[in-house]
């Protein structure tokens, strides 16, 4: 072989190395990064609570959530594999109860978590409000799990019923405040006995104790599947109503305490307890459940290994296991004959997850029209990366739409009106975060009269309850009339009574409530959370009554000069002064021909009258931002937001509806203010309302904060 041909194959070699070493490189990353995929630590949202809002007066929203990477069971027992027998389970029982052995507890990383609620098809961020772990906050109202204990009470069990009861009673013994709890024996066929759901230990343990012995086998086989299925839909789906003085907790778990035996059933195999695992993990009882709340069920599946054929032992073990959902929380193990010492490791391995779960609690303003909502949880820049839950798709939550209580900005909302406080006939402006879109048809405003009770409490009402003290206060109060609305803030006309003033002086406060009357939601209404704000009695129209009163001396001081003038000439050719004009109210203007009035006169503050004389005057010309209109003789126009009247239509939402009209007469531009809210101004001074006030040309004329320049022509 020639020496290029030797190096040729040297070189072939070497880069076949190099490839297979490439190849392996890229391998071990993708193993690498499958390590980590599978590693990746998870969020699981196990309850969505809306209780809060109704007792607090805002739309606040309490989950219950973990974030955890979960280990594989097989990595756990795979030292077991070795042994067979009774070593076997005692070496699987023992890896599996060890502290924290299939689960890594992360804190809830607040700063870099999203929950969106979907509304219209697009998903609305939440607020995070505040955080708290489930052990720390065992004495909050609320903080509690919904024990379901199903014990086997079939003949097959024999003394292996008695170590269940006991571990049973572990649970019970060791449950806490808030806890409830309910008992259930099963045999071949069905539930025999049923605790219903108890807060009391003693009424727990009285009930495994009243069931002394097991039931007499009824065939070959049972349907345990079907069994167990029945046992948890009827629970669940009955706990909303656990009965007088029993309050449901935000957190729920089964515990089945069986050898698994079904014999030959069919539905009862290792596939169908996956099944089941399912069925309790998307917690809907049932299925089609679209009214009562989702609830995500941890099974806690502990096996009592009984004296079986061994492809049934085999069935019974693999049945048992899969139903755990260890992923939210669930737990397998194993008790042989004689361990029920194992119950306290048991119940201190499901405590201690318990406990690290976390209560957090979100501000959504908004929320989808109807009864079942859709949330989503999302995490951004965490290191490592945390898989959100997105299984809330489309279920109830226990949320009423329409009883959902308005995100009110009571700080804002409060300093605002401190500032200017709320008087018959004014404004208010609400801050919040609403969800009407800018539409200022569906904000409404209604003032409680100073008279009407509002309910002291929601809490232990139902929903029902809480719509009927929203429209007792509705009924009775006075609308007013939005001016304008925003997602931020909305400003309210206030009706013009005293009647919702509450005090006297400085005192002096109103109370009120804001609707949505397309979402039918409101604000607060009990008596510590209505939107109570500062207020004080109307103010006196002094411009109204200060023009009425320079008009009346204006006319005194006419008719004194005229009965002293005689009404007669002077020195033959001389011709009497024409006395100033007055602007009074009224629906003429003053007589053609008159001098102007002086400077520094009511209303304007400007000098002496420029323009032609009337004969030369055929219409007005108003210019401005807004555009340009005409005002011809003879015609009455208005200027407003109502484009249907108003001939003069501004857009602006502090212009009122009909906010003032003008007219042309005798050669001079006249205008009114109709009573409109943020008033008219001449030259930058406020004319009083309901007076016919002469604009001079060249003048500033300015509706609101639509201004205009006046030219005659």
């Amino acid at each position: 072989m020639s020496a290029s041909a030797r190096r040729g194959r040297r070189g072939g070699k070497a880069l076949r190395c190099a490839q297979l070493l490439a190849l392996a490189a890229v391998l071990l990353a993708l193993l690498a990064g499958q390590r980590r995929a599978e590693a990746a630590p998870e969020a699981h949202v196990l309850r969505i609570d809306p209780r809060a809002s109704t007792v607090d007066g805002s739309p606040v929203l309490t989950t219950v959530l973990e974030v955890v990477q979960n280990k594989r069971l097989s990595d756990l027992t795979r030292n077991c594999a070795a042994l067979t027998g009774n070593a076997n389970l005692d070496c699987v029982a023992d890896a599996i109860e060890q502290p924290s052995a299939l689960y890594s507890s992360f804190d809830f990383p607040d700063k870099n978590a999203i929950l969106s609620v979907t509304v219209d098809g697009t998903d609305l961020p939440a607020k995070f409000e505040s955080k708290a772990r489930w052990g720390d906050s065992a004495g909050q109202p609320g903080v509690g799990t919904a024990w379901l204990i199903l014990i086997d009470a079939a003949s097959s069990m024999g003394a292996r019923f008695d170590e269940a009861k006991s571990v049973a009673s572990a649970f019970v013994n060791a449950m806490q405040p808030n806890d409830i709890v309910d008992v259930m024996f099963f045999n071949d066929r069905g539930i025999v006995e049923d605790s219903k759901w108890v807060s009391n230990k003693q009424a727990a343990a009285q009930a495994i104790a009243g069931v002394a012995r097991t039931y007499p086998t009824q065939g070959r086989t049972r349907p345990l599947f079907t069994i167990i299925k029945n046992a948890a839909t009827d629970a669940f789906k009955e706990l909303g109503n656990a009965g007088q003085g029993v309050q449901v907790p935000m957190h729920q778990a089964m515990v089945v305490l069986s050898n698994g035996s079904a014999g030959a059933d069919p539905s009862s195999t290792a596939a169908a307890s996956n099944l089941l695992r399912d069925y309790l993990t998307k917690g809907r009882f049932p299925e089609n459940n679209d009214v009562l709340p989702k609830t995500p069920v941890p099974v806690i599946s502990i096996w009592f290994p009984s004296q079986l054929v061994e492809e049934f032992t085999a069935n019974a073990r693999e049945f048992m296991e899969g139903m755990a959902n260890t992923e939210i929380g669930g737990f397998f193990s194993v008790v042989r004959d004689g361990q029920q010492r194992r119950a306290a490791n048991i119940v201190n391995a499901i405590r201690t997850r318990f406990n690290k779960m976390h209560i957090v609690k979100w501000r959504v303003s908004c929320v989808a029209p109807s009864i079942t909502q859709t949330f989503k949880l999302a995490f951004i820049n965490t290191d490592p990366p945390i898989a959100g839950d997105a299984t809330f798709q489309n279920v109830p939550v226990g949320i009423d739409p329409t009883a959902w209580p308005l995100d009110i900005d009571r700080d804002a909302t409060d300093r605002a009106a401190k500032k200017t406080p709320l008087y018959p006939g004014g404004t208010v402006k609400i801050f919040g975060n609403f969800c009407w879109g800018g539409n200022a048809q569906r904000a409404e405003i209604y003032m409680v009269p100073k008279n009407q009770a509002a309910p002291q409490s929601l809490q232990g009402g139902n929903i029902e309850d809480a719509k009927k003290a929203q429209r007792t206060l509705i009924e009775g109060g006075m609308r007013g009339k939005a001016v304008s609305a925003g997602d931020s803030v909305v400003e309210f006309e206030l009706p013009d009574t005293d009647k919702f003033l509450v005090g006297k002086g400085d005192q002096t406060t109103a109370r009120l409530i804001i609707y949505d009357n397309q979402a039918r939601r409101t604000s607060a209404v009990t008596a510590d959370k209505i939107l109570t704000l500062k207020a004080k009695e109307a103010p006196l129209p002094y411009l109204l009554i200060g023009g009425v009163t320079f008009g009346g001396v204006v006319i005194v001081l006419l008719l004194v000069s005229i009965f002293r003038g005689g009404g007669k000439r002077r020195g033959g050719s001389a011709v009497a002064a024409a006395p100033p004009r007055p602007i009074v109210a009224g629906s003429g203007p003053p007589p053609p021909y008159a001098p102007a009035p002086p400077p520094g006169d009511f209303g304007y503050g400007g000098g002496p009258m420029m323009g032609p004389p009337m004969g030369g005057v055929s219409r007005a010309t108003l210019s401005g931002p807004a555009g340009i209109f005409t005002v011809h003789p003879g015609a009455e126009v208005r200027a407003g937001r109502d484009g249907a009247s108003c001939l003069i239509a501004l857009s602006e939402p502090r212009v009122s509806g009909t906010h003032a009209s003008v007219k042309l007469e005798a050669g001079q531009l006249f205008v009114r203010d109709e009573g409109s809210n943020n008033g008219t101004y001449v030259n930058g001074q406020r004319i009083a309302a309901a007076v016919w006030t002469l604009v001079p040309p060249g003048a500033s004329l300015r509706f609101g904060p639509v201004e205009f320049s006046v030219r005659l022509e």
